[in-house]
């Protein structure tokens, strides 16, 4: 099933409004009830029916289950742990930063591919323009000079050529958008990209930034071990580590220290960074702080990796424009000037036979 996200200002707006409203002292009812009337459009309706579940006794976590398909993961599994360590304003300023960021390293990531994709579209353009005129002109042969060496000459060439380009384009941004629009879908994406070569760092810093806010908040509310980890691998939104989360439960109720269970889950999910880390904090008894600063590390980390990804993504781009454009001036040369080398020396081989045959 596909279900529309909530667009991160809005959720950023209504994270700092339930913030200022718990934190001077206003009742979850009527916090809710002040949402449903001048929130964000998108979340009035969820604040009328949460604020009902309120006023019938259900505690902020109960009230927003049946409305949790439509926010992120991490946005579900902090609330509950906020709501029962009795931290929800800190909870709601934490999720306010986290998606600040995550707007910001967003809006970057666009930018950044603004100038490859007028690159792209201007190349198509150019590239359909060359079928049309070069196709309605005759090569040495006599016949249309193929720019691409697809077949595709002519009107009809170009029409052709424009229609796959399109397609394509529309196919490969359809793909992305379903993918973001399914959660399930964008967290099998996610464990994927930790199986390809420089996508994987990118992906692991943004689910070892998520575990980390979850795993500050859920040992700061003073969850046991096994909790933690399941709860905190679930945050992640990454069907990788959330395969894990019972796996990890495991282990701890076994009596293993959260360190060492990290480190039974492999270095594709938790590097040797990370969990030395980990092992630091158990041993100094400040794994909450540490968790807390690991989440700034990889917030910081994830945003200089859409960076790094953006450059890939350009890469490939060009990289796909200046083949197109060498096929193309190759078939033009090899067309229009080879091909009339050719004919010369054709030319002056039969006349050469003619002499002898005189």
């Amino acid at each position: 099933m596909f279900r529309s996200p909530c667009p991160l200002p809005a959720l950023i707006l209504w994270c700092r409004a339930l913030r200022h409203g718990l934190d001077v002292g206003l009742s979850p009812v009527r916090v809710f009830r002040q949402q449903a009337k001048s929130g964000p459009a998108v979340f009035r309706p969820v604040a009328e029916r949460m604020a009902d579940r309120l006023d019938d006794g259900d505690s902020i976590s109960d009230a927003l289950k049946p409305e949790a398909w439509r926010f992120p993961v991490l946005f579900v599994e902090l609330i509950a742990v906020g709501e029962q360590a009795g931290r929800l304003p800190v909870i709601f300023q934490e999720l306010e930063q986290h998606y600040e960021a995550v707007r910001d390293a967003q809006r970057k990531f666009i930018s950044a591919l603004v100038y490859p994709a007028m690159m792209y579209v201007g190349a198509i353009g150019v590239l359909t323009l060359l079928i049309l005129v070069l196709g309605s002109m005759s090569g040495v042969n006599g016949k249309p000079i193929d720019a691409l060496g697809l077949g595709l000459v002519g009107a009809g060439g170009a029409f052709l050529f424009l229609f796959y380009a399109t397609g394509f384009t529309i196919f490969v941004l359809g793909t992305l958008f379903i993918v973001s629009r399914n959660p399930n879908a964008k967290a099998a994406a996610e464990a994927y990209g930790l199986k390809i070569p420089g996508l994987a760092p990118v992906v692991r810093a943004f689910a070892l930034h998520r575990f980390s806010m979850a795993a500050h908040m859920t040992i700061e509310a003073g969850l046991k071990a096994d909790r933690v980890l399941k709860s905190s691998l679930r945050a992640t939104a990454n069907k990788a580590y959330q395969a894990e989360g019972d796996r990890a439960a495991k282990l701890a109720r076994k009596g293993k220290e959260i360190v060492e269970t990290l480190s039974k889950l492999g270095p594709t999910l938790f590097p040797d960074a990370f969990v030395q880390a980990v092992a630091i904090g158990e041993e100094s008894g400040r794994l909450a702080e540490v968790m807390l600063k690991e989440a700034e590390i990889y917030r910081e980390e994830s945003i200089r990796g859409m960076k790094v990804l953006a450059r890939i993504v350009s890469g490939l781009v060009y990289a796909v424009i200046g083949i197109l454009v060498i096929v193309c001036i190759f078939r033009v040369f090899n067309t229009a000037y080879m091909g009339q080398i050719q004919q010369g020396l054709d030319a002056a081989d039969d006349h050469n036979k003619w002499l002898r045959g005189g």
